[in-house]
């Protein structure tokens, strides 16, 4: 029996952010084999491919944990307290992260019900005047 073939010698081809993007369209978007997604990889097996979607690229179902979700309502709020810090710098010395989440609330708020009475039907008094005709 022949010697089995040796695996070329070279450097390993690593992938970029782009290909892993290109990956997961040409998967998920375009629905195509993996076949037809090896022609856009020169250098790379079918294979090859499955194995980097499967293992690193695809999105694979959470199971969430009470731990986990402590940890990311944390970082929301740390991302909160970071987030005003951040605009009250640009704002100029004088106002504080807490006053400058508290006026844009305010705004918020008043845009929101302006809105929110943009939508609504408008009523007239006149309407309520019982018109008898004669």
């Amino acid at each position: 029996m022949p010697p089995a073939a040796q695996r070329p010698r070279g450097p390993k081809l690593k992938f970029t952010p782009e290909d892993d993007q290109l990956l997961i369209d040409l998967k998920e978007k375009k629905n195509l084999t993996w076949k037809q997604i090896a022609d856009f990889f020169p250098g790379r097996s079918s294979g090859t491919l499955q194995v980097r979607y499967c293992t690193k690229l695809k999105a694979k179902p959470m199971v969430w944990t009470d731990d986990m979700v402590f940890k990311l309502r944390t970082a929301m709020q740390e991302y909160e307290n970071d987030r005003w810090r951040i605009i009250s710098s640009k704002i100029g010395t004088g106002f504080s992260p807490l006053a400058c989440r508290d006026k844009a609330r305010e705004f918020e708020a008043l845009e929101r019900a302006a809105a929110e009475e943009e939508q609504e039907p408008h009523h007239h008094p006149s309407d309520d005047a019982e018109t008898s005709y004669q």
